[in-house]
């Protein structure tokens, strides 16, 4: 059954760049299928189930409170703001020099088409706050500098978008809906324009 649905999704994707994707994005979900779920109930915290493409993210994912790091500080607030726009999380580390090297990307998406989307750095990786803030004040960083807000400290979406390598982007549609989970080569302006087509597409 698993081989069908592939196979009927393979065959939907009509262009070989977008094939190439459907590919990568199998053998990273079967890689994120293996990934045991953190159940960090037990302490107090939220858990959620893996996210499957064409699923919307559960309602907490607006609700849930998480730490965020932006203009320079830490602040305490949930996603709402970015709902009812397409909405793409990059996960990071600060040991992931590539991750970082890309943030500048993130910027310059966001110069060029808006508020028609959102971009929004994902760490759930590094458990200290002062190495983190390193990243986005040091001088050895600083020709990557970003505006782009990041989560911190985070357990609960990475229990939705299981992983085990970085940087991981994981694109969602004004519904709040996976499209995909992809590498930083289809981070581009070719691939965005498509997802603002799809969100026009419907809404006409």
């Amino acid at each position: 059954m698993m081989k069908s649905t592939i196979y009927n999704l393979y065959k939907a994707f009509k262009s070989k760049r977008a094939r190439v994707l459907l590919l990568c994005l199998v053998h990273m979900f079967s890689l994120s299928a293996q990934t045991p779920r953190q159940d960090s109930g037990a302490k107090g915290l939220s858990t959620a189930q893996p996210l499957m493409i064409g699923f919307r993210v559960p309602e907490e994912f607006w609700s849930h409170e998480f730490m965020i790091f932006e203009n320079n500080k830490y602040v305490m607030r949930t996603l709402a703001e970015y709902r009812g726009k397409p909405l793409i999380l990059d996960f990071w580390a600060t040991w992931c020099t590539s991750c970082v090297a890309n943030f500048p990307k993130l910027d310059q998406l966001k110069r060029l088409h808006g508020d028609k989307i959102n971009f929004l750095l994902v760490n759930s990786f590094d458990k200290d706050t002062t190495k983190i803030a390193t990243v986005f004040r040091g001088k050895k960083t600083e020709k990557y500098r970003t505006q782009t807000p990041s989560v911190v400290l985070d357990t609960f979406l990475k229990q939705i978008f299981p992983h085990k390598a970085v940087p991981i982007y994981i694109w969602l549609d004004h519904f709040g809906k996976l499209g995909a989970l992809s590498t930083s080569d289809f981070l581009n302006d070719n691939q965005v324009k498509v997802l603002l087509a799809r969100m026009k597409g419907a809404q006409e």
